[in-house]
């Protein structure tokens, strides 16, 4: 046997025991380390194998966590900007609702003063942010007349023109509002009747009050435009205007009661004292035409028209022996005179309305010196109506007949107000009545658009019977 077959033989038993298995004597060491290196390889490659998968499994986690994560960062920011912009809304409702807040505040003191109707108006150009507007009137579909407007050329004296009509019409017959941002969105309507009526945006709402149409509310110009918003809250202002009419009618009722009584007091001086016969109505037309050349206040001005009307309303209380005595009064019959103030301030201050007329029965014998009665008190501590009825009592006393003296020329008695500026009377409130006299006296009586019990009484109340124009003075024969 030559060495190959030995050689072929060797191996044959070799890969025999290979493939015999370990743990037989004759197996071969390579093999088997061939073997052992195998299964490592085996048992790495599953392990890795898993690696990989959860790496993948890892890999796909991490990728569904950063898709969540952008999901919920996305949902966050539009969380933000949602509630962002409900701030936004809330503020801008909050400032709206401030604004209608205080402009509903002026719309019920319309109970003491102003037109309820531009109160309206106002409350609805400052809710709404608009910068112009008008109200019309209506009765069911019928558009009657303007009654406030504000910065609209020519209203609302102006007869409402062919395109308010028309805007107008569109709210009457449907009785909803409606928002125009574009010209373009009115161009059906008739042309606005002059550059005054060329509005950039509007909105026109019905104004329901009382529980009835009773106009329309035109709006136009705010600067970023209406919205349907603006529209549900200019319709809603008319649910409390119509609280402020009822309360203004109640309101007008306790004026007309007012009136009355401060009727039936002037009858009653004029009957107590047949020579101050229209002095008294003479008096207290003048002494409101000076309080309006001396101030704004139509406190004052009422104060002064009634104070005028009412300031010897105490001489009630005076015997006809005094009031009427042809010569010069004795100390005593003088105390009686002066004590005439402090009657008629005690008579009416029985009615609060009268209060403040109260007071200028009271001290309108006052002097600026301080040398008057009953009080003593001087310069600006005399109430300033109370000054003016005093210069004018003085002047319409100078003037008249009297059973104690004549007539006094009226260039006289104007000298005399001169002579007497700085020391009987305030020199401003004699500069101003001396001004008075020399205008053209256009009031027949007292107007309606400046007197009143309370401050602020407007056109919706009528004061001619109460202050009537001053009869021609008929004394009673002098005594002998």
């Amino acid at each position: 046997m030559d060495t190959s077959d030995t050689l072929t033989r060797e191996f044959a038993t070799r890969d025999g025991a290979a493939l015999a298995g370990p743990g037989r004597d004759d197996a071969d060491p390579v093999l088997e380390s061939l073997a052992r290196t195998e299964a490592a390889y085996r048992s790495t490659r599953g392990v890795w194998a898993r690696a990989i998968a959860e790496a993948e499994r890892a890999r796909d986690d991490l990728a569904a966590a950063e898709d969540a994560r952008r999901a919920a960062e996305d949902e966050v920011r539009q969380l933000r900007d949602e509630l962002a912009a409900e701030r936004e809304q809330t503020a801008r409702q909050r400032e709206r609702a401030n604004r209608l807040a205080a402009a509903l505040k002026d719309v019920h003191k319309a109970l003491f003063h102003g037109n309820v109707y531009d109160l309206i108006l106002k409350a609805c150009m400052t809710v709404t942010g608009a910068t112009r507007g008008v109200y019309l009137a209506a009765r069911g579909t019928d558009l009657l007349r303007a009654r406030a407007a504000a910065d609209v050329d020519g209203y609302p004296r102006k007869e409402p023109s062919a395109f308010v009509r028309a805007l107008a019409a569109e709210v009457l017959g449907t009785g909803k509002a409606f928002v125009a941002n574009e010209p373009a969105e009115w161009a059906r309507f008739p042309a606005p009747d002059g550059p005054g009526e060329s509005f950039a945006d509007c909105l026109v709402a019905p104004a329901v009050l009382l529980g009835e149409l009773s106009g329309v509310v035109l709006l136009a110009d705010k600067p970023d435009g209406f919205d349907d918003e603006d529209a549900r809250v200019v319709m809603g202002i008319g649910d409390q205007a119509a609280v402020a009419l009822e309360n203004q009618q109640l309101h007008a009722e306790v004026l007309r009661a007012y009136f009355s009584i401060v009727g039936v007091l002037a009858d009653a001086i004029e009957a107590k004292d047949p020579y101050t016969r229209g002095h008294s109505a003479a008096v207290a037309r003048l002494a409101r035409r000076t309080a309006a050349r001396l101030t704004d206040s139509e406190a004052v001005r009422a104060a002064c028209c009634y104070g005028g009307l009412l300031h010897d309303v105490g001489k009630i209380g005076v015997s006809d022996g005094v009031l009427n005595k042809p010569g010069k009064l004795q100390p005593e019959e003088w105390t009686l005179m002066q004590a005439h103030v402090r009657i008629g301030r005690d008579l009416l201050a029985r009615v609060p309305a009268l209060d403040g007329v109260a007071e200028v029965v009271l001290h309108h014998h006052e002097r600026y010196d301080g040398t008057g009665y009953p009080d003593g008190l001087k310069g600006d501590g005399i109430p300033l109506p109370a000054r003016i009825v005093g210069v004018v009592d003085a002047y319409s006393a100078m003037t008249a007949r009297r059973s104690y003296k004549e007539s006094m020329p009226a260039a006289v008695a104007r000298a005399e107000l001169e002579r007497c500026k700085g020391s009987h009377f305030d020199p401003r409130v004699v500069d101003a009545f001396l001004a008075v006299l020399d205008e053209p006296d256009e009031e027949a009586d007292c107007p309606d658009d400046g007197c009143g019990l309370m401050p602020g009484a407007t056109a919706e109340h009528d004061f001619r019977h109460v202050v009537r124009t001053p009869a021609i003075p008929v004394p009673p024969p002098r005594r002998t």
